[in-house]
């Protein structure tokens, strides 16, 4: 499975057995299995070798919404602790589909390990990532399992994730008082959602807004209302997807209402292709409340990029017909199948879930982590109080429907959701249109892969 990994000098299970888990060795820290007991009288105990992988080097390729984390933080870690030099490239995050499928046709194993998320262990994993039934399965199950399977596809395992991101509900204290809302109390339903955004709709200010930019965002938006009704729009093993159903229309009138019915949705935010500048319309004060990955919380905090300190609070999402539903953005890393340098990528994918490396993705980057004991730890509380609101989150549906052909149905989102706000048809007729153009491209999918 690991090419000729097995014929090292030192081997990913002799590495397992020396560089040790507690606070005096330095060998990856808690990633790495315990140091060995002591050897019998008068025989010499085993040396601990702190630098195991000194003299090696590792490539690591991201996405450039991690180079303040990873390449920042994470790297110098990683090379003080495995003696391992890492070289790191980032690249736009939507450019990385087409730059995967560059490496997967040229059979490219210049970069060691590789960014993922749910659709692209689902596109890639076959191809392109190596199959992970080789991780450390102790550390595997302190994870949290939902991200775990997300980053598996088909029964195998295809990427290990460092976080449990999800999308939660932000709110602007400021404008719902100005608004005459009690600003320590969330809609609780999507009934009473659309009324504080009318009320927050004023001068040039609006209650929300979602993105539509580009065929992500599209589909992120639509799903994000979507799992709140109680349906399920792909079916389990990815053949059949179900828009034009009462649960699709109830999702797809939801979204038109807002944006051309009573207009609280910003329609300034609908060219906008990315959470990230989603979050700094946010933080500039201009809308009232949005679906935010917890850390924007964390970015929302800070007074050199935010206009809001102070004036944000977090709970959950209002949802349609249940309570609430969200959408996920687990992320997390894969080993390059055509890499030569497996057995360091493993060492970087257990690391990447060590207790310490865990917290700094709490506390440093807001994301809510992967490793569950990491949510207990009390400067994690502190630091991130929006926890709270993901802990409730997770008890609602939030699947991002990742698939091999995930961006070809979110273009037809993307296409017949925008026609919807020109004026073309009901909503009725775009989730029509959705459904037989979505349809199409899944069945040319699955023709192709036959």
């Amino acid at each position: 499975m690991f090419g000729d990994v097995s014929k090292k000098s030192l081997t990913r299970r002799k590495f397992l057995q020396i560089a040790g888990a507690g606070a005096a060795v330095t060998a990856l820290s808690a990633a790495c299995a315990p140091v060995p007991a002591p050897a019998p009288s008068g025989e010499s105990a085993p040396a601990v070798i702190s630098k195991p992988f000194a003299g090696k080097e590792l490539t690591v390729f991201a996405g450039n919404h991690h180079d303040a984390q990873v390449r920042d933080l994470w790297i110098p870690l990683f090379e003080e602790q495995s003696g391992a030099k890492v070289t790191y490239t980032s690249i736009g995050g939507a450019d990385a589909d087409a730059k995967y499928a560059v490496f997967l046709a040229s059979e490219d194993g210049s970069q060691d390990v590789l960014y993922c998320w749910e659709t692209f262990t689902a596109k890639y994993g076959r191809g392109l990532f190596e199959d992970l039934s080789a991780f450390n399965p102790t550390l595997l199950a302190g994870l949290n399992a939902t991200p775990v399977k997300a980053l598996s596809f088909l029964g195998t395992q295809y990427g290990i994730p460092f976080d449990s991101n999800m999308a939660i509900f932000m709110w602007n204290t400021e404008l719902y008082a100005q608004a005459g809302l009690d600003p320590e109390k969330a809609p609780e339903n999507w009934q009473q959602f659309a009324e504080y955004s009318m009320k927050l709709t004023q001068g040039s200010n609006y209650g929300t807004l979602f993105t539509l930019g580009d065929a992500n965002s599209s589909f992120f938006t639509f799903i994000t209302l979507y799992n709140s009704t109680g349906g399920t729009l792909l079916n389990e093993d990815q053949t059949q997807i179900q828009v034009d159903t009462p649960e699709g229309l109830m999702a797809m009138e939801a979204f038109y209402n807002g944006v051309v019915v009573d207009q609280w949705i910003d329609p300034a935010g609908l060219t906008i292709n990315s959470s990230i500048e989603q979050g700094k319309v946010f933080r500039g004060g201009g809308i009232g409340h949005y679906f935010a990955f917890p850390n924007h919380y964390a970015l929302a905090q800070d007074p050199e990029q935010s206009q809001v300190v102070g004036k944000v609070k977090t709970g959950i999402i209002p949802g349609l017909s249940l309570r609430s539903g969200s959408a996920n953005g687990f992320e997390g890393y894969s080993i390059n199948k055509f890499s030569s340098n497996k057995e360091l990528g493993m060492a970087w994918l257990e690391f990447i879930v060590s207790p310490e490396v865990q917290k700094l993705v709490a506390t440093s980057w807001g994301r809510p982590p992967a490793l569950g004991t990491a949510f207990s730890d009390p400067e994690v509380q502190e630091k991130a109080p929006q926890f709270a609101a993901v802990s409730e989150q997770v008890q609602y549906p939030a699947p991002r429907y990742g698939s091999p052909f995930y961006f070809d149905v979110g273009t037809v989102f993307n296409d017949h959701m925008n026609r919807l706000l020109k004026g073309e048809g009901t909503p009725k007729e775009a989730c029509e249109r959705i459904q037989a153009d979505a349809q199409k491209a899944i069945d040319a999918y699955w023709a192709m892969a036959a």
